[in-house]
């Protein structure tokens, strides 16, 4: 029956003719009008071996979003099914997992383990969530989602061992902020957080009630929609050490809310979430005002600054931020360019050794370093460089800047290697850099030709070498037909231009939202079927492209980073709003699903 169910698909889909518009996203490609069946399920080697039979081409000029329908959906096999493994046979096809969820073998565990053979996961291996603010590492949910990984027969991609996002900034910080000497008792202040707000970050998270905390114009704008108990509502900062038991400290900012309120905030001990102090309530109204106060560190072991506004509804906003120690007998010394250097390329080496300790074994290929190439070329030399703090956002750790922009990769690279060695990683190593933009068509492909005079750069060390590139897809289908071409056009150059490097190629990070005419994202809750269809017609087109434009000894892979629809609204989260996944937040299948699988197929 299974096999009925097969043909009978490819039937379908030699009825099939694509439209001759390609979708226009981030990063997408279409292929030729010839559709091949999809490969028999057989357990034969002989079967195995053979490219399956071709349909014939059709005149039917209705084009694919007018033919297919949900219940032959369900007739396609699953995606990893349909991987020409004689011509391809180290393709990965891979997807992004929340590594919570797969634990618990949800219906996210069922899908993927039947539709892909690798994984990545989209925080779980990041450094914040591995090194505490103390410099320890807690690899227990690593080393969790590595068994399951095995256990159910699945690869794990790695993500990532550098980046200048999601680092422990309180530790990395604390590393650097200099020699510390002694000054007369009483004398001494050492600034611990400070900001304005005008990078358009903030290094404050939150949580609770639904409330949001974004930066505006250079202020920092917190969004509470209901009126809730206090602490359901609250900003924080984490510190790497500890507030001294008897020490003062001030704070000072200025403020004003939507309407009258108050705002509560102290020292925190994260372990039990106990009180270490508490500063003086802040009341305000719709008038900017200036407070300055303080506190004295009443317990030990506090770590966390906090501040809760459950009861106020509405807005408040927040700006020049500082929060002191006071009357202190240290002050901090800085290190020059070359010490702080040698710390940190130190910090680099415990991460990575502490990271191929856990995953050597188990883990062989990694994003080694994540998104290094800014949109700037400052020097006006036709290239862009690497990401830096002098335009960046101070939520950021940027490695680069100490360690150089050419010995930052180098380090990475040099350290995974040998750790991976050191810790018994006996499959070849592949190491990637991967980035964003690289399709881009505004600057012609700008960033691709930038990141390959870099890498040319790192490797002109005759010991340096980088495995593969990898680029992220985030992209779109537009409406607008002479953007979709656009778009189309520079995917196709950028693979033709990572294809021509001879390194590996792999689609990193892949997923698609929609763009109407007017410019609009347009959210789950409206889209049409019929836009529904185009977005598989682009789906095909990305993935058949691939094939047809990177030799199989260069195909490291496919992965599709949004599995579902994103939750939430538009404008939350990751693409929240946005119908980003193959399948609906039911696990139910869409019209891109069949557009993947197409693609796959036309491999054949």
């Amino acid at each position: 029956m299974k096999k009925f169910f097969l043909m009978l698909s490819a039937v379908l889909l030699a009825a099939v003719c694509f439209n001759s518009c390609f979708p226009d996203d981030y990063l997408d490609d279409r292929k030729e009008v010839v559709t091949p069946t999809p490969k028999p399920d057989t357990d034969k080697d002989d079967e195995s071996e053979k490219e399956p039979e071709k349909e014939p081409e059709t005149d039917n000029e209705s084009g694919f979003e007018n033919t297919l329908t949900y219940d032959d959906l369900d007739k396609y096999d699953a995606l990893k099914n349909y991987v020409n493994r004689a011509k391809s046979p180290d393709f990965k096809l891979g997807t992004g997992v929340t590594v919570s969820n797969f634990l618990r073998k949800t219906d996210e565990y069922k899908t993927v383990t039947e539709n892909f053979n690798e994984m990545t996961a989209g925080n779980a291996m990041k450094q914040a969530s591995i090194l505490r603010n103390n410099g320890t590492m807690d690899f227990t949910q690593v080393k969790n989602f590595l068994d399951a990984a095995e256990q159910a027969g699945m690869t794990v991609y790695g993500h990532t061992l550098a980046w200048h996002a999601q680092q422990t900034n309180a530790y990395l910080n604390g590393l650097i902020k200099g020699k510390r000497v002694e000054v007369p008792d009483g004398t001494g202040n050492v600034v611990l957080l400070q900001t304005n707000f005008n990078d358009g970050s903030s290094p404050l998270g939150g949580w609770g009630n639904n409330h949001t905390r974004t930066v505006v114009n250079g202020v920092l704008k917190i969004t509470n929609p209901s009126s809730v108990n206090n602490w359901e509502a609250q900003m924080a900062y984490d510190f790497s050490d500890a507030f001294v038991l008897g020490q003062k400290y001030t704070l000072s900012f200025k403020i004003k809310g939507s309407a009258a309120g108050h705002m509560d905030s102290g020292f925190q001990i994260t372990d039990g979430y106990k009180s270490a102090g508490e500063f003086p309530r802040v009341n305000f109204d719709t008038q900017w005002q200036e407070v300055n106060m303080e506190c004295e560190c009443t317990a030990e072991g506090g770590t966390r600054l906090i501040f809760s506004y459950g009861k106020f509804a509405g807005d408040i906003y927040i700006d020049d931020f500082v929060f002191t120690a006071t009357g202190v007998n240290y002050a901090y010394e800085d290190l020059t360019a070359e010490e702080k250097k040698q710390v940190l390329s130190d910090a680099m080496e415990r991460w990575i050794k502490g990271v191929m300790e856990v995953t050597a074994t188990r883990v062989s290929a990694w994003d080694a370093v994540n998104e290094s190439v800014s949109g700037r070329d400052t020097n006006g030399d036709g290239f862009y460089e690497l990401e830096s703090a002098a335009w960046g956002s101070s939520s950021n750790f940027y490695w680069q800047d100490y360690l150089g922009s050419e010995d930052y990769v180098r380090i990475v690279i040099a350290n995974a290697r040998k750790y991976y060695a050191e810790y018994g990683g006996t499959a070849p190593l592949k190491l990637f850099i991967n980035d964003y933009n690289l399709e881009s068509d505004w600057d012609d492909n700008k960033k691709i030709k930038s990141l390959i005079h870099w890498i040319n750069i790192w490797e002109s060390d005759g010991v340096t070498k980088v495995d593969g590139i990898g680029t992220q897809m985030h992209v779109s289908y537009y409406e607008n037909e002479a953007t979709q071409k656009s778009k189309e056009n520079h995917y196709v150059k950028m693979l033709q231009l990572m294809a021509n490097t001879g390194k590996l190629v792999k689609i990193s990070e892949l997923d698609m939202g929609y763009v109407d005419k007017n410019g609009n994202t347009v959210g789950t809750a409206n889209i049409t079927d019929a836009q529904l269809r185009k977005m598989a017609d682009y789906y095909d087109f990305i993935v058949t492209k691939y094939f047809e434009i990177v030799p199989p000894a260069q195909q490291y892979g496919i992965t599709q980073w949004c599995l579902t629809d994103a939750p939430g609204a538009l404008g939350t989260g990751w693409r929240g709003g946005e119908p980003v996944g193959l399948f609906y937040e039911n696990y139910k299948r869409k019209y891109a699903y069949a557009g993947f699988a197409n693609g796959l197929m036309r491999s054949w």
